[in-house]
């Protein structure tokens, strides 16, 4: 079984998929990883975004496992394993969705995407075009979103977590971009389809998504194997 996660960004939807996964016991492929290891390697390589001949030549050299620890998802490129902090800086935030519009990296990042899926029965796939391109037919889909402000803030404190005090303007300006970038790229657009259901999390904390996601499991009555 896979359960399709698709969402914005911040709106605690890699959170809810590893607690998901966790009361289910699925493994649980967090996409947006691949698309920032990718990110990362670029950027520590200095290649330009625009420069499309020479992200493709680095791509073609790239190997990407997805494998998982205590069900969630953990990262190796090129058989190193990719530390979360680098992953989840500033500065890959800012870069990632200029590579992630590109349709040729979303066709490599798919290929590793259903590979992992297909070697498991059970899994939840969370990322941002998940229910619409990558598993349009899966049992279940979920469109995770929250108000910009609230997204904004959780950013932020993620970033002071990493040692970085960024301005909530900033952050929100970050989060607006990215909103902008993910639902009017040509390839691949963030959408809720009309499959998809809806949990909003302006005002509800982890645990009490994954309950009501759980009880929308439970009333569909789906064999869980």
């Amino acid at each position: 079984m896979i359960i399709a996660i698709d969402g914005t960004a911040s709106s605690g939807k890699s959170s809810i998929a590893r607690e998901l996964g966790k009361r289910l016991g699925f493994n649980v492929l967090g996409t947006g990883s691949i698309y920032r290891a990718i990110s990362l390697k670029l950027l520590n390589l200095k290649i330009d975004k625009d420069d499309d001949d020479a992200i493709k030549q680095i791509l073609d050299t790239t190997t990407i496992e997805s494998t998982f620890v205590n069900g969630t998802t953990t990262i190796y490129m090129d058989g190193i394993l990719q530390p979360l902090d680098e992953l989840n800086s500033h500065e890959v935030s800012v870069f990632v969705p200029h590579i992630a519009e590109k349709e040729f990296v979303r066709e490599f990042v798919r290929a590793i995407q259903r590979q992992t899926a297909e070697a498991y029965p059970n899994i939840i796939v969370e990322g941002r075009d998940i229910g619409s391109v990558v598993f349009p037919d899966a049992e279940i889909k979920l469109f995770i979103d929250a108000d910009a402000l609230t997204r904004a803030k959780r950013r932020q404190a993620n970033y002071l977590e990493q040692g970085k005090n960024l301005d909530l303007d900033e952050v929100l300006n970050e989060i607006e971009e990215r909103d902008n970038e993910d639902r009017q790229r040509d390839i691949s657009p963030l959408i809720m389809t009309s499959t998809s259901i809806l949990i909003d999390t302006s005002s509800c904390s982890v645990e009490e998504s994954v309950n009501r996601i759980l009880k929308i499991v439970s009333d569909m009555n789906l064999n869980l194997k």
